[in-house]
């Protein structure tokens, strides 16, 4: 059996198969840490509320650590700020590794395929020293797993296209960075990645209406949970709209989009082979960021305004599909999986 793996810094899903049936779990990518006080213990004790004991300290972690930091007056974190692992943080560091632990279970098999993509785009691939992908290899390796890294527009291209023998672009608008991947019959051809999504729109809506948060010792923080509850909210972003709330959201849409599509319309100029793809293309949109109305057409505008090389066709949102990335995961390691245990036979 083979297991796909998507690890965001907003959100980590996991999905095998069981027999005959696929199998998902997912958790928040977050954590709260609470002082190591008896009356803290006997909160979390009377409450049924699970916690682990961390560098000294009691943290809640993922789904709890979103539902009950706010009971305790603490601040809930990200495991992966930005896409990246805190180097300076054991609690951090802990809490991840048991997130992951627990998300994972146990192989059927040694050396079961784990396929699994990171939050920080195709940096990981090129950085083969980085933090992060050592880290999170590692783990997967000590569970009986054996890892392999896969670019999240990838997954989207396998788990959407099969009808287009996974030829075409798929869009990924993570947490911590969006990318635009784009591939010829299951081949990744080129890639585009920017380090921003929704990490870094919600700091924007934050510091512009002023969502702060203030923990037991009055220290202040941007709000990005309440910040992330105000964006999700939004029923629609519109190209023009004379409400300056509405109007500076839409624009925060807009920069995302461009940007991403700018980028690469730039970087696939530059790349002959890109260009030699059967056109038009197929494009497969996922994540949440993606979800709100109206972003089918910033996103079309972005494409038009920023002359993208490649001419597109029909563009399909699966954003309401949360397990889209780790299904196309799962499907890149069955092909592997299958690849390996035929290799032997053919010798």
């Amino acid at each position: 059996m083979s297991v796909g793996l998507d690890v965001g810094s907003s959100q980590i899903r996991c999905l095998r198969l069981r027999g005959e049936q696929t199998v998902g779990s997912s958790s928040r990518a977050l954590f709260a840490v609470l002082p190591d006080a008896s009356e803290y213990r006997a909160l979390l004790e009377a409450g049924h509320i699970p916690f682990a004991i961390c560098d000294g300290a009691l943290a809640l972690i993922g789904d709890n650590a979103a539902a009950y930091s706010s009971l305790f007056h603490v601040r809930p974190q990200s495991l992966l700020p930005h896409g990246r692992l805190p180097t300076n943080d054991p609690v951090a560091r802990q809490c991840l590794a048991a997130l992951v632990e627990a998300l994972l279970g146990e192989p059927d098999q040694p050396g079961e395929m784990c396929c699994v993509t990171l939050p920080g785009g195709e940096m990981f691939q090129s950085l083969a020293t980085s933090n992060e992908l050592e880290f999170l290899t590692r783990l997967i390796r000590l569970r009986g797993f054996t890892p392999q890294v896969l670019p999240a527009g990838m997954a989207a291209i396998l788990a959407h296209l099969v009808s287009r023998s996974f030829t075409g672009i798929g869009l990924s608008f993570g947490a911590a960075t969006s990318e635009l991947v784009l591939a010829h019959r299951g081949i990744q051809v080129a890639i585009a990645t920017i380090p921003r999504g929704g990490d870094w729109m919600d700091e924007l809506i934050a510091e512009h209406f002023e969502f702060v948060f203030r923990d037991t010792d009055g220290a202040s923080f941007l709000n990005l949970e309440q910040a992330r509850a105000h964006r999700e909210r939004l029923k629609s972003v519109l190209a023009s709209t004379s409400d300056p709330e509405s109007q500076f959201l839409t624009d925060v849409y807009q920069d995302l989009a461009y940007g991403l599509i700018r980028t690469a319309a730039e970087e696939f100029t530059q790349q002959p082979r890109a260009l030699d793809v059967p056109q038009p293309l197929a494009v497969v949109v996922v994540g949440g960021v993606a979800r709100t109305q109206g972003f089918r057409i910033l996103l079309q505008n972005a494409f038009e305004t920023a002359r993208f090389p490649l001419e597109i066709g029909n563009i399909q949102f699966a954003t309401d599909d949360t397990f889209a990335v780790a299904r196309g995961c799962l499907i890149n390691a069955q092909l592997e999986t299958e690849v390996r245990s035929a290799r032997p036979r053919a010798a």
